[in-house]
């Protein structure tokens, strides 16, 4: 039984992707979207599926700091970190709104549940660019920052208010609105576009490099619903 589940997870994570992968080849077309950004996130798709079909065998994590690597590299510093994540979430919500301009986030958005959904948080843990960014500035510590239960208890209810928050903002103002406060693209970009970086930007690094992924664990709205759909895939 426990086989036949795994099967069908399989063929679905093939079609998810290859739907997926029509969509953004049909978005290279466009002069919409940028077309770097688009042919690497095809590759990021496949490459959620290639590691989820790898990931009980020994060998995939081998590789993991070095995908993760790729991914900071061409998706922050090469590409600019737009578009970034936070972005096609806050298109996410549009096109839930009722704005069609942001069908490409939605449908983003959408496939990285549907594989986490299948084969679990492998986008936070593998290739998200935000997280690995956090990743390589973290050092460990003898401080043991927020690793208690209590710790990791309020980190949820912080997000889950980051969140809920930053939904009303979207659609009150009907845009998004992080893109100007975004403390990663100006990292990315190596340059700050209001007084807000000059505060957010050496948080970000400040609390990275002592805490395993403050951003991903506190704050992240894509790592919100993964946990969510993890928590749906438990039960």
């Amino acid at each position: 039984m426990l086989d036949s589940r795994n099967n069908y997870r399989k063929i679905a994570a093939w079609i998810a992707t290859g739907a997926m992968s029509v969509l953004l080849v049909l978005a290279c077309l466009s002069d919409t979207y940028n077309t770097r950004s688009i042919i690497g996130l095809c590759i990021a798709f496949l490459l959620f599926c290639v590691i989820g079909l790898l990931l009980k065998t020994k060998t995939i994590h081998h590789f993991r700091p070095l995908i993760l690597l790729c991914s900071l590299i061409y998706f922050g510093f090469m590409v600019g970190g737009c578009f970034c994540i936070l972005f096609f979430f806050q298109g996410f919500i549009l096109f839930i709104a009722g704005n069609g301009a942001y069908w490409l986030s939605f449908v983003v958005v959408l496939t990285i549940l549907i594989l986490t959904f299948i084969f679990g948080a492998i986008w936070c843990g593998w290739l998200c660019w935000l997280g690995a960014l956090q990743d390589f500035i973290y050092k460990k510590n003898k401080l043991n920052l927020l690793k208690t239960k209590k710790s990791q208890k309020m980190l949820r209810y912080i997000q889950i208010i980051a969140f809920v928050a930053l939904v009303i903002w979207v659609l009150v103002t009907q845009r998004p609105v992080l893109c100007s406060y975004d403390p990663f693209l100006s990292i990315f970009r190596l340059r700050l576009f209001n007084w807000v970086g000059y505060i957010t930007v050496p948080l970000v690094l400040v609390s990275s490099l002592l805490i395993h992924r403050p951003f991903c664990r506190g704050f992240c709205p894509i790592g919100m619903m993964v946990w969510g759909v993890k928590k749906v895939v438990k039960q």
